[in-house]
C-alpha cells in the first residue's frame, strides 16, 4: 500500500503535542518542589536508604496502608513511599536506617498489621546515591555525544543535530510521564532510558538512509520537503510493524512479567512509543526546518 501522508507539514502540530505533554510533566515537578517534596520519585539507588519487601499472611487494602503508616509514625517515617504489590506483597521505602532500628520497625510492623515474611530488604547509603546518580549522568551524556558524532560522520551535522534534538525530546517526553504517573528513578531507569535513546536512533538513521538513497535519485528535481515526505511515507509500514511487536512483547511483560520488572517495562512501552513518533514527526521534520540555515548536500 503506497501512503501519501504529510508529516513535515504538520511539524507546528507535532511540536505542540510534545511541549504540550512535557509542560505538564514539569509543571508537576516544579509544584513538588514549591512544596518541599521530591519532585521525582527518586528510589534508593540514587538517594539512600531502605526498602522492605514484605509478604503478608493476609490480603492487603486501603486500611492495611494506614496502619504501616501509623506504625511507621512511631519512628518519624510517616512521610515513607508504601506500595501495595499484589494482593499479599507490599514495599516499605524509608530513609536510611542504622541495623538496630530495622530490627524495631520490623518488630513493630509484625505487631501493628500480623506476622509477615520479609522478601528482601536493600540499603544504600546516601554517598553511594549520590555517586550513581553523577554516573548515570554522565553515562547519558557520553551515550548522546557518541551519537551525534556517529550521524555526523554517517550523513552530515544538520541530521545528526536532528537526531540529538530526537534524543533530547525522547528523554524528555520519558521524564514528563515519570513525572505524571510517579513512576521510581532508579537505576533500572536509567537503563531503559538508554535502551530507548539506542532504538530510537536506529529508526531513525532508517529513515535518514531511506532520505539520503531519494537525494540521490531525485537530482534535484524535488525540494527536501516532498523527498523527505517520501522517504516517511516508504518505511512507515516498517516502522509501524517493528514498533507493534516490540509492544505486543513488551505488553505482556508488564501484565505477566512480575512487579519486579514491571516499572522498568512500562518506561520502554513509553519510551517505544515516543521513539517511533520522534523519528517520524520530530526528527526528520527537523532536517527540513534547518535546511534554511545549511543546505543540504548528500
Amino acid at each position: 500500500m503506497k501512503y501519501t501522508f504529510k508529516f513535515t507539514e504538520k511539524f507546528n502540530f507535532w511540536a505542540f503535542i510534545s511541549i504540550t505533554l512535557i509542560a505538564i510533566g514539569f509543571s508537576l515537578m516544579g509544584l513538588r518542589a514549591f512544596e518541599s517534596k521530591p519532585y521525582l520519585n527518586f528510589g534508593i539507588d540514587f538517594m539512600g536508604g531502605n526498602t522492605f519487601h514484605l509478604q503478608l499472611q493476609e490480603s492487603s487494602n486501603e486500611n492495611t496502608l494506614k496502619m504501616i503508616r501509623e506504625s511507621l509514625k512511631s519512628f518519624n517515617l510517616e512521610n515513607s513511599q508504601i506500595q501495595l504489590s499484589g494482593e499479599y506483597e507490599v514495599f516499605i521505602k524509608t530513609l536510611e536506617l542504622k541495623e538496630n532500628k530495622t530490627e524495631q520497625i520490623m518488630s513493630h510492623l509484625k505487631e501493628t498489621i500480623g506476622n509477615f515474611e520479609i522478601l528482601e530488604i536493600q540499603q544504600i547509603g546516601g554517598n553511594i546515591g549520590n555517586s550513581l546518580k553523577r554516573q548515570s549522568i554522565y553515562i547519558i551524556i557520553f551515550i548522546t555525544l557518541s551519537l551525534l558524532i556517529y550521524v555526523t560522520f554517517r550523513f552530515q551535522f544538520n541530521f545528526a543535530l536532528s537526531a540529538l534534538i530526537a534524543l533530547i525530546h525522547d528523554g524528555l517526553i520519558i521524564l514528563s510521564v515519570a513525572s505524571i504517573l510517579m513512576l521510581e528513578i532508579n537505576t533500572a531507569f536509567i537503563a531503559a532510558l538508554l535502551t530507548i535513546l539506542g532504538y530510537s536512533i536506529n529508526d531513525t538513521i532508517v529513515i535518514f538512509d531511506r532520505i539520503r538513497e531519494n537525494i540521490e535519485k531525485s537530482k534535484a528535481t524535488q525540494s527536501l520537503k516532498e523527498i523527505t515526505n517520501t522517504a516517511l511515507n516508504q518505511t512507515l509500514t516498517r516502522t509501524i510493524n517493528t514498533s507493534i511487536t516490540t509492544l505486543i512483547v513488551i505488553s505482556s511483560l508488564i501484565l505477566f512479567g512480575g512487579s519486579t520488572i514491571k516499572e522498568f517495562c512500562i518506561i520502554l512501552f513509553i519510551g517505544v512509543v515516543s521513539g517511533t513518533y520522534s523519528s517520524l514527526c520530530i526528527a526528520s521534520s527537523t532536517v527540513v526546518k534547518f535546511e534554511r540555515f545549511n543546505k543540504i548536500n548528500i
